[in-house]
């Protein structure tokens, strides 16, 4: 597959094959790629974490008591989210399908005011999943990802658990297989 093939908006969905637990049955939305390397966010592995516990201090999170995720394996401390949004945020980062990254705590207030229903429309993150130069390409080239472009329904819209089978099938027919491909128990 060639490099132009994805990049950012993109959901990298993890093969079967992919030797890798922390990516096993993962969808990971591709935030940042270019000639340094790649960023993006694992959006459907929970963290077994609430954001109440998480953000104890933040008092304009009262009430907002969804379950974190994971975002990869890189830098667990670091705390980013998703917004989902017709409109432009005022420093978010727009990524694709009215979805925006928030990689700093400074707009997250102003913003979560303005947001209809946060409950809907806001997850957080620790961690991110990262590669280096060239290096999400050869695992491409050992086609360890699938591709396509990212949703905003398929982020916010399924319970996490449904996330990898949706974004399998909507794929098509010719890769319906995958969702029968045995779970490696060394894998979970």
């Amino acid at each position: 597959m060639s490099e132009d093939a994805y990049g950012k908006g993109t959901f990298l969905i993890a093969n079967p094959v992919l030797g890798d637990p922390n990516f096993s049955r993962t969808v990971v939305l591709l935030c940042d790629h270019n000639d340094e390397g790649s960023f993006g966010l694992v959006v459907n592995r929970k963290a077994g974490l609430m954001a109440s516990e998480l953000f104890q201090k933040a008092e304009f999170l009262t009430g907002y008591d969804n379950e974190v995720f994971v975002g990869g394996p890189v830098a667990q401390s670091q705390v980013f989210y998703l917004v989902r949004s017709e409109r432009p945020l005022e420093g978010l980062e727009p990524i694709c399908d009215n979805i925006h990254l928030g990689m700093s705590w400074e707009p997250l207030e102003k913003v979560y005011r303005q947001l209809e229903n946060p409950a809907e429309n806001l997850r957080f993150y620790i961690g991110y999943s990262g590669w280096g130069s060239g290096q999400l390409a050869g695992e491409m080239e050992h086609r360890s990802w699938l591709t396509c472009d990212a949703k905003n329904d398929h982020i916010f819209g399924d319970p996490e658990s449904n996330i990898w089978g949706r974004v399998v099938k909507s794929l098509g027919k010719e890769y319906e297989y995958l969702l029968r491909a045995p779970v490696d128990p060394r894998m979970n």
